[in-house]
């Protein structure tokens, strides 16, 4: 016979198959087999449990049997023995519960479908721990026997076992097992899904917690990089003659204030003219001018009392900062007459302090200094001799008096004295006389004419007086072209004309302005008499007598 469950062949009088515990029908079985109240699974005739479910069906009146633990531990060993350290004999197997005989490899009982205590086919792990002999198979009394112990199965007890109706292992397959089973593989999928969505879940939460701290850990570089980072600094730089292209020293500027990372700041950096060479951190400061650069030349500088305030504030490491805008550092060279040596020794020793690349040769810059200093000291002293040279050579000396001319005439004319009397030419044009003076006792009497007059009386004492007189060049060129003099004196070129009147006017007037208005006024013009106010100011007013 071939169990309709699990398709294992059976004894064709087997009530349960051996393999899986199944209920086998008889042949030939009434359609209107009793049922268990509690699952609907068909009953054995005369059975007391379900052998599905093991609830109890025995009429009424009839007391269900109970399982108990001590009858069913006498049962197991009238079967083993009493196991106080004896080793138990191989017996023949035979259910616990209803006393048929079974074999080693089935796990329920042919006859009521009890479930043994064995490993399946045969398997290796089948016998108990307890029991030393691998070739016993155990049944499981004190779990699968639900009948009560007969008193034949207590020790030293024959005889037959009764048949007793127990309830079939909740293990046995049923007509139900199939959808179970594949409510079980339902479960079994969800509980996977379930398992893998949350494992994804955690996944994700666990790559956001990475990617999360790695950007934390990012952003606390960036900001790191950030207030670590020198920036260039560009601020705005003039000085005349200052260029560090062409061998000056640099420009020392004090920095103060406190960078991001809270550190104060108070230090010394140098900058070129183009106003580069300031490296600083994020942060606040205030740049002043520490001291004079030097220019190539020796040029020492005044220092600025200028102060900048500045803020570096990016945030990227490669930028660069221009503070152009907020301001400029002027410096004025010093005259180099004025250079103190305490000057100079200052800021040739700030230039020494500058080692970084590119800096200027701080000796060399010393030197050309003290060089500047003495070459201007040479240069007003051979000035000095000029000017007097030249002063003497305005200085006249007459018998009785002096007098100095305007220096505007250096080089241009020439002085003839004679005793007391004085005359002073153009030394281009030595027949132009520009003035002369004499002396006579008392003030002069005639004061001429418009071509030829009396600049002014100067008293030397002892009733004589020194008399200027000068010609209105201006006046008598200018008449004799209006005129179209055909007098040969009266000629004089375009050239002499001007210089002449250059000279009596000390450059105030030329003389075509002079003639100009004289033929638009009929020969009058008020810019003759220039030459008198400029000849009275100049020899007049500086004619003093001799002590």
């Amino acid at each position: 016979m071939i169990c309709p469950t699990c398709h294992a062949e059976i004894s064709d009088d087997a009530l349960f198959c051996s393999s899986c515990g199944t209920k086998i029908e008889p042949v030939g079985a009434a359609a209107s087999a009793a049922v268990c109240p509690q699952c609907g699974a068909e009953l054995a005739p005369g059975a007391l449990f379900c052998s599905h479910c093991g609830a109890s069906v025995a009429p009424a009146g009839v007391p269900a049997a109970v399982p108990m633990a001590d009858d069913a531990a006498q049962a197991a060993a009238a079967l083993w023995g009493d196991g106080q350290g004896a080793t138990p004999t191989r017996r023949a197997l035979v259910c616990p519960s209803c006393g048929a005989p079974v074999s080693p490899t089935d796990p329920y009982c042919p006859a009521c479908g009890v479930r043994l205590l064995g490993s399946r086919a045969g398997s290796p792990q089948s016998a108990p721990s307890a029991q030393p002999s691998a070739d016993t198979t155990m049944v499981d009394i004190a779990r699968e026997a639900v009948a009560p112990a007969d008193p034949r199965l207590r020790s030293g007890s024959t005889g037959p076992m009764p048949r007793v109706a127990v309830p079939a292992p909740s293990a046995a397959p049923s007509h139900d097992d199939g959808e179970k089973s594949r409510r079980n593989v339902g479960k079994t999928v969800g509980i996977v899904v379930g398992i893998i969505a949350v494992a994804a879940l955690a996944g994700g939460g666990l790559w956001y917690a990475l990617d999360a701290q790695r950007q934390q850990d990012e952003a606390t570089q960036q900001a790191e990089q950030a207030t670590q980072a020198l920036h260039s600094v560009t601020i705005a730089v003039a000085a005349e003659g200052w260029n560090t292209d062409e061998g000056a020293s640099r420009l020392p500027v004090r920095v103060v204030g406190t960078n991001s990372t809270g550190e104060a700041v108070d230090e010394t950096q140098y900058v070129t003219t183009a106003g580069t060479g300031l490296m600083l951190r994020q942060g606040s400061y205030q740049l002043s001018v520490a001291g004079s650069p030097i220019a190539a030349d020796g040029t020492i500088y005044t220092v600025p009392d200028t102060v900048l305030d500045i803020t570096v504030a990016t945030d990227n490491p490669g930028d660069a900062v221009d503070v152009t805008s907020q301001g400029s550092f002027t410096l004025t060279p010093i005259d180099a007459l004025e250079v103190t040596d305490d000057q100079i020794l200052a800021a040739a020793q700030l230039a020494a302090a500058d080692t970084a690349d590119g800096h200027a040769d701080a000796d060399a810059l010393r030197a050309a200094a003290v060089q500047r200093r003495e070459d201007a000291a040479a240069a007003q002293q051979e000035q000095q001799e000029q000017e007097q040279e030249s002063y003497d050579s305005r200085h006249v000396v007459a018998d009785s008096y002096e007098f100095y001319m305007p220096s505007y005439w250096d080089g241009r004319v020439t002085v003839q004295v004679d005793g007391d009397h004085v005359s002073v030419c153009s030394a281009k044009y030595p027949d132009l006389e520009l003035f002369n003076v004499t002396v006579q006792r008392g003030t002069t009497q005639a004061v001429g004419d418009v071509g030829y007059a009396c600049l002014g009386d100067v008293a030397l004492g002892d009733g004589t007086y020194a008399s200027v007189w000068a010609r209105r060049w201006g006046w008598l060129i200018g008449y004799a072209y209006m005129t179209n003099s055909t007098d040969p004196n009266d000629y004089y070129t375009m050239d002499e004309a001007e210089e002449i009147v250059d000279l009596q006017t000390g450059g105030n007037v030329t003389y075509e302005s002079i003639r100009d208005e004289m033929v638009a006024n009929d020969g009058n013009s008020d810019l003759v008499f220039v030459t008198d106010d400029y000849l009275y100011a100049c020899i007049v007013e500086s004619l003093q007598p001799l002590e």
